[in-house]
């Protein structure tokens, strides 16, 4: 279940919120409540929370401030707001500042229900560019460099926003706005490998977490890190490890 913090000064607003099944429907939950803006600011610092669903007119902070001090203190929260016709203005402003979505009083179950489902998205996405991070990171340690220069920093959050998923050399020289023959030479320079070897070790990484946390069968794995077969997925993976798949989780 997502966690929400929902803020709202209007205790009846706050009671009609929590009868609403939706959502349990969308696979969330309100695990806080709070009145004014101040305590959701509190909340935030204290607790790990999926969404923040804020009233813009709150007493202390409104809901304006309590975003722009989430984005200053950088804490990684989806926001979203309600409000009034007459509050637009404020709602556009929040939007500006990156809130994720706002809806308008009285709250629509179903429109609800499609924002939570786009929220869903959203973090699904997130954490697995963050479960990513974590596979390029691994391969980076594996040909000994660090992400500790510019170009390497770039080179991790953009394997990373790809969630792993197979590109190609000309893809990411694109992407970086630079020639595929200069953008080799930079990668190599930088990295210590070849793109295609270092996007291997990559989808390596990942594949020893599938192998570990799930049940799938070795050409499933393949399919999802799209090798062309389930033989050349083991191949590979035997080449940069020393052991076949299935090897690799008799051991785990």
């Amino acid at each position: 279940m997502y966690k929400i913090l929902l803020a709202e000064d209007d205790a009846d607003m706050r009671f009609i919120y929590s009868r609403m099944s939706v959502w349990k429907d969308s696979g969330f939950v309100i695990t806080k409540e709070v009145s004014n803006g101040r305590d959701a600011l509190a909340a935030v610092k204290s607790e790990d929370f999926d969404l923040v669903l804020t009233d813009i007119r709150m007493p202390f902070i409104d809901g304006i401030e309590l975003l722009e001090k989430i984005n200053e203190l950088g804490i990684n929260v989806c926001v979203a707001f309600i409000s009034s016709y007459d509050e637009f203005e404020y709602a556009r402003k929040g939007l500006v500042l990156g809130a994720f979505d706002y809806l308008l009083k009285p709250v629509n179950e179903e429109k609800l229900g499609s924002m939570l489902a786009r929220v869903k998205e959203k973090l699904a996405e997130q954490q697995s560019q963050n479960v990513c991070a974590d596979y390029v990171l691994s391969a980076l340690q594996a040909v000994g460099r660090s992400n500790d220069d510019s170009f390497t920093q770039d080179i991790c959050t953009y394997f990373s926003n790809t969630s792993c998923r197979d590109i190609s050399v000309e893809q990411a020289a694109e992407h970086f706005g630079f020639s595929r023959d200069y953008f080799g030479k930079m990668f190599r320079r930088h990295i210590g490998e070849s793109f295609s070897r270092f996007s291997t070790l990559v989808k390596i990484e990942y594949a020893k977490e599938l192998l570990w946390q799930s049940g799938l069968k070795a050409y499933e794995i393949s399919e999802e890190l799209g090798y062309s077969s389930a033989d050349y997925f083991t191949k590979v993976f035997k080449e940069t490890t020393g052991i076949s798949p299935a090897q690799y989780r008799q051991q785990i």
